[in-house]
Parts: C-alpha cells; sequence; structure tokens
C-alpha cells in the first residue's frame, strides 16, 4: 500500500495561525522544564504542554481534512461543469436537427432544458469563483 504525501498541502496546513501558535506555545513551554529542578514542576509543565501541542495537532488535522474537501468539491464541480456543457451542446445539436414543422413540442422541450443547462452551468461559474 503506498502512501501519496502532499508535501504544499501540508506545509500550508501547518503555517495555519491555529496550528502554529498552539504547537509554538507548547513547544516553549517544554522548554520552561530545562529551568526546573523539581521533578513534580517538570512533569506538571509537561502535561500544560502536552494539552497546546495536542491542540495544534487537533486543529493542524481538522484544517488539513478541511482543505482536503475543499480540493475534492473543486474536482467534483469542474467535472459537473464538463458534463453539463457537454449534454448542453448535445441538445443543441439534435435542437437544430429536428424537423421544425413536425416535431415543434419536442424542439420546444429541448430549448427549455437548454436553458436550465444554462442556468445551472452559470450557478456553478458563480459559486466556483468564490473561493
Amino acid at each position: 500500500m503506498k502512501f501519496k504525501i502532499n508535501y504544499p498541502l501540508i506545509w500550508q496546513a501547518f503555517r495555519h495561525p491555529r496550528v502554529f501558535l498552539f504547537i509554538l506555545v507548547g513547544t516553549l513551554i517544554i522548554f520552561l522544564t530545562f529551568l526546573t529542578q523539581n521533578n513534580a514542576l517538570e512533569i506538571a509543565i509537561s502535561g500544560i504542554a502536552s494539552v497546546f501541542i495536542g491542540i495544534g495537532v487537533n486543529n493542524y488535522s481538522t484544517y488539513e481534512t478541511h482543505l482536503i474537501d475543499e480540493l475534492k468539491l473543486k474536482s467534483k464541480t469542474e467535472e459537473l461543469l464538463r458534463v453539463m456543457e457537454i449534454t448542453k451542446s448535445k441538445i443543441h445539436r439534435l435542437t437544430n436537427e429536428i424537423d421544425v414543422e413536425n416535431h415543434s413540442k419536442i424542439k420546444l422541450e429541448l430549448e427549455e432544458l437548454d436553458l436550465f443547462i444554462n442556468h445551472g452551468i452559470q450557478l456553478i461559474k458563480e459559486g466556483s469563483s468564490l473561493h
């Protein structure tokens, strides 16, 4: 089993303020243990530091999951847009091939479907440009 590691995604998630600050604060608190001679105080300081580092790691996994979900949504939106444009072109081709005199009702339905697909494509394009 191979794991695909996406280093830019990891670095982007690590640089997020909620991740970086908590891990940095936890690391700085760990260094306070060097200033003490009391074992109980060192254990208490380490416990506090581990809480900050744990919060940072939790924020990291949450943010990384959010980024991965955004990439998947963007990919699916682009695929949906391609499918809708292919469907639109096929409807347009069929509309042009229909004999106007004999199949006016079918032609009207296809034109209405074309309008719906145009509207859907516009909504997808507007929604993807917001991010």
